[in-house]
Order: structure tokens, then sequence, then C-alpha cells
């Protein structure tokens, strides 16, 4: 670049200097694309913590409308054994739903241990994924500031090389 210096126009010496040494730019460029690549990966990661702390949040109000239901047939079934004693014309009709509210409930146990089964292995699961999150120095912003000024440096010395050919 010495040998050139002062033999080319202004403009032209202004545009190839950075050019010139652009490559000492490479680490502060390859650091940008990573933080921007990081920062992706880890808005995947907390979309997919936030969906299995959804899921297990889901389980966790199932668990509790079965809960209820459960307490419900119990309260249930306790009145029709009762009727059941005092009304022995209808013991037939009642035995029938008892026999309904055991299935039933015999259907809620198994269900509930599914479910925290379910609700255990996406809270371990949201729970890994965010012990993978950690802080990304800097901002988007920041990071596309760089690269566009690089770019910049870049297309600037494009145009007047094209220009400068262009007056030969």
């Amino acid at each position: 670049m010495e040998e050139l210096e002062g033999k080319l126009p202004e403009p032209i010496e202004e545009a190839l200097i950075p050019a010139a040494f652009i490559e000492s730019h490479r680490a502060e460029f390859n650091k940008a694309q990573k933080q921007l690549a990081d920062r992706l990966q880890q808005e995947e990661i907390i979309k997919q913590r936030d969906n299995f702390k959804a899921l297990a949040e889901s389980a966790i109000s199932e668990i509790k409308s079965l809960n209820d239901t459960q307490a419900s047939i119990l309260r249930n079934k306790a009145a029709l054994e009762a009727e059941r004693n005092r009304l022995l014309q209808e013991l037939n009709r009642v035995n029938q739903a008892i026999d309904i509210a055991d299935h039933d409930l015999s259907q809620i146990p198994p269900a509930i241990a599914k479910l925290e089964e379910d609700k255990q292995k996406h809270t371990r699961q949201a729970y890994q994924l965010h012990k993978s999150l950690r802080p990304i120095s800097g901002s988007s912003i920041d990071s596309n500031q760089v690269i566009e000024n690089i770019d910049q440096i870049c297309l600037r010395a494009m145009k007047v090389i094209q220009e400068a050919l262009g007056l030969l």
C-alpha cells in the first residue's frame, strides 16, 4: 500500500486504506455473527422452556380438576349409599349408580399418576432448558451495527474501485 501512497486520488486512498485493513475487523465481525446466532438459539430455548412450563401448568390444572371431580364423586357415592338404606324399593337403581361411580373413581388414580409423570417430565425438561440459558454481551442492535459498518467499508471500496476503473 505504501508504494501507491500519494499516487492515487484522495477519495480512492480514503476508501482503499480501510479496505486494505479489513482483516483486522474479522474477529469483531465473527463475534457479532456468533452473538446473533447465540441469541437466536437462546430465543428458541426460551420458547421451548415456556412450552414445557405451560404443559406442566396444564397438567397441574387437570390434576386439580380431577381431584375436585374425585371428591365430588365420593360425596355423590355417599349420598347414594345413604339413599339405598332409606329407599329399599329403589335399591336396584341406586346400586347401578354406585357401580358407575366406582368405575369412574377407578379411572382417576391412573389418570392422576400419568399426569404426575408428565408434569415431572415437563418440569425437568423446562429446568434443563432454563439451566442452558446464558447471558450474551452486547445487544442485537450493536452486533448488527458492527456488521453494517464493516459492510459499508467494503461497499465504499468497491464503488471507488469501480468508478476509478470506469475513468480508465
